[in-house]
């Protein structure tokens, strides 16, 4: 039993300075999400289960570790992108219809106060913002914010 606890215990530590990098899906931070990264059903339960057992979300927010911080799971600035990752279908979805929750979302996360105006530039920019069917939620950040920044207008509503 203490060579088991010990064991987890190397493993988390081990695992803390990669998780500074803030690999995140839906289970949150934790050892879960740092050894099952894919954002299917599947995984994660296991993440989520991992995390339950091992009570280790509790851990990695007391001490910034394993992806966490103290006011939450995410860091402020990791933010929008851990948001474009996870929801990064439905975002292609709701930003070609011009709506949606999932769309006014991030038009908060980026900063726009006006999410009807943001919902209706996406759509219009769609073309420029999803440039490829592999476009990643990295690629869709940096066609978002070279968009706006193009727009006087819209440069202007979504300041932070």
């Amino acid at each position: 039993m203490k060579r088991s606890v010990f064991g987890l215990a190397v493993l988390v530590l081990g695992l803390a300075s990669a998780a500074q990098a803030g690999v995140h899906n839906m289970s949150g931070c934790g050892l879960g999400s740092m050894i099952f990264k894919n954002n299917v059903k599947g995984e994660q339960i296991l993440a989520s289960t991992t995390n339950g057992l091992f009570g280790n979300q509790t851990f990695g927010i007391s001490s910034e570790t394993l992806g966490c911080t103290k006011d939450g799971v995410v860091k402020a600035d990791k933010r929008r992108e851990v948001f474009a990752s996870v929801n990064l279908q439905k975002l292609s979805q709701e930003m070609a219809q011009g709506r949606g929750e999932y769309l006014n979302g991030f038009a908060a996360l980026s900063g726009c106060k006006d999410q009807a105006a943001f919902a209706k530039f996406s759509q219009t920019h769609y073309q420029k913002l999803f440039t490829s069917e592999n476009t990643d939620a990295s690629a869709l950040l940096q066609n978002v914010d070279a968009q706006i920044a193009a727009d006087p207008a819209m440069a202007k509503a979504c300041a932070s």
